[in-house]
């Protein structure tokens, strides 16, 4: 059992870009709503990630009483914007705000988070230039600590369109490697029955703590927590401390998964601007 250090293979990845950063130098724009303090921190750990790397990022902040028509123009103004490479919409979005339509609006050029579906449904194929950057962020995860999954059971609790549906069709491409995959949610019965024969599982369900030892088998599996909950204060994430012992390495929260997404969103940035550029 070992402890993967996602802020390792996080600075792994951009370094690798670092003469691409450095030649292109990318603009990115951050869109939110409010200024809630989970948001406000993921930004400005962005921005100073960005520094180091010739990244060069514009804030786009909004009232939190603002309409979803307003936003949806606001939207399309950013999107048509000539100094800029990629776009990024920060969530938690309030509820009133269309999501579906923002996906329609947005350039698919500067869709650096893979929510419009000309980059999103690219990935039914093998075809895709970017995924959305979390799911991403697992292979990338798996891949630079040489942990093959080729013909594994993985099982995904969650099946959200930002990680659990991505990542699955992610872990069925031929071009990562082609695993056998089981996507579980809340409904989804006899969850453990499943869990405990996987070679890999991935939580994104969103529920501190929610997987504990009692869903382990004796396989040993590799544990990836997606999972982003505040909890007395705190952050932590889907997986109970009491399975890092059943495994044979894991991601913790935080310092895991995160910070691999951010490599991530930046290097598909990057693929953009190489593929689309001005």
């Amino acid at each position: 059992m070992y402890r993967i250090d996602g802020k390792r293979i996080s600075q792994l990845i951009l370094e690798k870009n670092l003469e691409d950063f450095k030649k292109y130098k990318p603009n990115l724009g951050v869109v939110y709503i409010g200024n809630s303090p989970s948001t406000i921190s993921y930004i400005k750990s962005k921005i100073k990630i960005a520094k180091d790397y010739f990244i060069n990022i514009k804030l786009f902040n909004y009232d939190e009483n603002i309409s979803n028509e307003d936003f949806l123009n606001e939207i399309e103004n950013i999107s048509n914007s000539k100094e800029l490479d990629g776009i990024i919409i920060e969530k938690p979005l309030p509820e009133r705000i269309d999501l579906k339509k923002i996906s329609q609006i947005l350039d698919y050029k500067k869709d650096v988070d893979c929510i419009t579906l000309k980059n999103y449904g690219k990935l039914i194929t093998d075809n895709f230039i970017i995924a959305p950057s979390t799911a991403s962020a697992v292979i990338q995860t798996l891949k630079y600590e040489n942990l093959d999954f080729t013909g594994k059971n993985v099982v995904i609790l969650g099946r959200s369109e930002i990680v659990g549906k991505p990542l699955a069709l992610l872990f069925l491409s031929k071009r990562d490697g082609g695993a056998s995959v089981t996507v579980l949610h809340s409904k989804s019965k006899e969850i453990k029955s499943f869990t405990k024969n996987a070679d890999i599982i991935v939580s994104a369900i969103g529920k501190p703590f929610f997987l504990t030892g009692d869903f382990i088998g004796t396989n040993k599996p590799i544990l990836l927590d997606v999972g982003i909950n505040y909890y007395d204060g705190k952050i932590v994430g889907d997986i109970f401390s009491d399975t890092y012992p059943l495994s044979s390495a894991y991601t913790p929260v935080p310092g895991g998964i995160g910070p691999v997404t951010v490599a991530t969103l930046f290097q598909n940035l990057l693929i953009l601007k190489k593929e689309y550029g001005r």
